[in-house]
């Protein structure tokens, strides 16, 4: 599963403030010679980190989001599913 990420610039704007829709998305890789997934997890301060893992490989941390900067998360939690 794939990991979508709402940024903060996607929470409802404030009266007279400008909306912007800012998404990310970590999309898995099922072709070619190294396939990969995406996971998250949060730290204990609120950041959120995005893994990839490959087959026969421990996760690694990919992207770290810090906690004022993303808004929604979906997709695979590391260690089990949302």
């Amino acid at each position: 599963m794939s990991v979508f990420i709402d940024l903060a610039e996607n929470r409802p704007p404030a009266d007279g403030a400008e909306h912007r829709q800012t998404n990310i998305s970590y999309e898995d890789v099922t072709e070619g010679g190294s396939p990969a997934t995406y996971e998250y997890d949060l730290l204990p301060s609120g950041a959120l980190r995005v893994l990839r893992t490959g087959r026969g490989e421990a996760a690694a941390v990919d992207t770290v989001y810090a906690p004022g900067m993303w808004f929604r998360v979906s997709g695979k939690w590391h260690g089990g599913t949302e």
